[in-house]
């Protein structure tokens, strides 16, 4: 049930946040107060079940508010640029937040990376340009505008999607993420 509620509980923390402002220091006991003053006593009470989500809300609520804005910050733009990958929702995403929306060639890579079986690709520099080469498998990465491959694949690390890694050569490597993997079957799905 809590990770039904995520989104919902970090909206609230962030909505509790908010109406403290600046303030340094924010008692977890002042957020479950504030929980049963605005009718989310359900919410409320899961939290209460569970120790693990305690602690951590309270270590959530001791941060800095710019800390803690800038976290907020980062998961807002994660969840746009998901919800953008799925329909119903992604003219929503583009019109709320259209800076983090997933780009349709960062989405097409997520997908061969999919459907190609590989857990990395290997960036080449040679004369003819740029290739991203699939390990483990052949084939390499088919990418229709250049100018923004390093724009999309720095968003997918960015979002968690990929992992960025070097080879003995130095040359650049990309790894594929179970959070990617999920990500691309629920758009196919």
């Amino acid at each position: 049930m809590i990770a039904e509620s995520f989104a919902v509980i970090v909206g609230l923390l962030g909505q509790f946040r908010s109406e403290r402002g600046g303030q340094a220091q924010v008692e977890f006991n002042d957020f479950m107060e504030w929980l049963t003053k605005a009718n989310h006593v359900e919410i409320k009470e899961l939290l209460e079940l569970n120790v693990n989500t305690t602690i951590h809300i309270k270590a959530l609520l001791n941060q800095d508010h710019k800390v803690f804005k800038e976290k907020l910050d980062k998961i807002d733009k994660a969840i746009t640029a998901f919800a953008s990958t799925i329909e119903g929702f992604d003219v929503l995403a583009n019109a709320v937040n259209p800076n983090a929306v997933l780009s349709t060639q960062a989405v097409n890579i997520l997908e061969q990376f999919q459907e190609s079986g590989a857990t990395k690709i290997l960036e080449l520099k040679m004369m003819g340009g740029t290739q991203y080469k699939f390990l483990e498998t052949s084939g390499s990465l088919d990418i229709a505008d250049f100018r923004f491959v390093e724009d999309d694949l720095k968003t997918l690390i960015e979002y968690g999607l990929l992992r960025h890694d070097y080879n003995s050569k130095g040359d650049n490597l990309y790894i594929f993420t179970r959070a990617a993997s999920r990500l691309v079957s629920n758009v196919n799905s």
